[in-house]
């Protein structure tokens, strides 16, 4: 039996589960109207492609006020469910997976399939597409979505290629939230330290470098069509979201330092069931590049003396060069992008700011870098995007000893 990692957590087992082999677990925080979709297409899919398994369907939550409890436990399913949720005050989407992740290893369980309790594209074929890796040799399955060129920009533009350039992994979609992973990876990440930003929006990011550091074979999954979530709020969202990949991402760097070091290309990982649907044009997304560009400029007149103090030289008078560009003629290039975060994670190493301010004020730079890569990309398809985000990660590897030496 593991320890107890939140006392006075809550739990519902109507069906007296014991034991299972298979956990399908679904992320949620007031999710009462959208939590019957995931929970019935992972019943649907569980009965479909693992009858051979024990298996049971966890709804991880944050003592959601909303009745997602209620919704959930309603939902008529054969497979068994268990309601699951952190003490009230604890919330936080890695509260809900560290949660879930006790619980699975006290059922015994050898796999978890993650899946987020809005996501409204899921099919019964996700289940069996990152569960049956599980099964066949591998530790962690990363997802792979169709995605829009406006959509992720914080994964396409940050996380991505800054740990495929620092781990030497290229996982795609290090930030996806529907993923699986072994009872063996699990008691990995159980026994490790949970930093503040890992138990928020930053888990996944955490999770999926942790996975690629852990050296246990890691492949990513094709989910078929776009993923479709339910809206959010961005204003409320997008800061915690933003600040919480980040600070992952940088204090990972200064943790795993002696790993990241000498790496200097990247390998790509395997992708299971690329070939077998079509591309789906994913729905038409709506960014506002001048939003962006005023994002980017109201950031110069608030951080400027930050900027100073965080950017080398040469790398603050070219933003200062940009920053004076109409719509027209914007562009924040990836050779500068890459030099820009790279400052930045020695910054936030060396606390020479306060930590929360230096991710602050890392978004406006962010905004300007959106703008540029949906003007860059406007007449692109979706594969013509994917080029245009290789070329990117290509610039980060090339100009990783910029990095080191900075570093050091």
């Amino acid at each position: 039996m593991t320890r107890l990692l939140f006392p006075g957590r809550s739990e519902e087992n109507p069906c007296h589960v014991e034991s299972a082999e298979l956990v399908v677990g679904i992320a949620s925080l007031n999710e009462a109207d959208s939590i019957h979709h995931p929970t019935a297409m992972a019943d649907e899919g569980l009965r479909r492609f693992f009858q051979e398994k024990k298996s049971v369907i966890i709804n991880c939550d944050n003592a959601s006020p909303d009745l997602t409890r209620e919704a959930f436990l309603q939902v008529p399913t054969e497979t068994p469910k268990i309601y699951l949720s952190t003490p009230e005050g604890i919330s936080g989407k890695g509260n809900n997976l560290l949660n879930l992740f006790q619980r699975s290893l006290e059922l015994g369980a050898k796999g978890i399939v993650v899946v987020d309790a809005d996501v409204q594209s899921i099919t019964p074929e996700w289940i069996s597409n990152l569960g049956h890796p599980l099964f066949n040799g591998y530790d962690f399955v990363a997802p792979v979505y169709v995605r829009h060129r406006h959509e992720w920009t914080i994964s396409n533009n940050i996380v991505y290629p800054m740990t495929r350039c620092l781990y030497g992994r290229r996982v795609r979609e290090p930030m996806g939230g529907d993923f699986a992973i072994s009872e063996h990876l699990v008691n990995m990440l159980i026994d490790q330290p949970w930093e503040e930003h890992a138990t928020g929006f930053g888990v996944n990011t955490w999770i999926t470098t942790l996975a690629v550091l852990s050296g246990l074979p890691t492949c990513q999954s094709f989910l078929g069509g776009p993923r479709v979530h339910k809206a959010k709020d961005p204003p409320s969202h997008l800061l915690p979201m933003f600040s919480d990949n980040c600070g992952v991402l940088f204090s990972m760097m200064e943790t795993h330092r002696d790993q990241w070091n000498d790496v200097r290309w990247s390998k790509p990982i395997p992708i299971f069931g690329l070939d077998e649907d079509p591309i789906v044009k994913p729905k038409e997304m709506h960014l506002s590049p001048r939003d962006s560009l005023e994002g980017f400029k109201k950031g110069f007149l608030r951080f400027e003396d930050v900027w100073k103090h965080i950017l080398h030289q040469d790398v603050f008078m070219k933003i200062w060069e940009i920053q004076d560009l109409s719509l027209e003629t914007f562009e924040f290039p990836h050779l500068l992008w890459a030099l820009t975060l790279y400052d930045y994670a020695v910054a936030f190493r060396r606390e020479t700011i306060p930590r929360e301010i230096c991710l602050e004020s890392l978004m406006p730079l962010y905004f300007g870098r959106v703008c540029s890569g949906a003007r860059s990309t406007e007449s692109m398809d979706v594969r013509q995007v994917e080029v245009f985000i290789e070329e990117q990660c290509k610039v980060f590897e090339e100009t990783k000893p910029w990095l080191t030496r900075m570093w050091h």
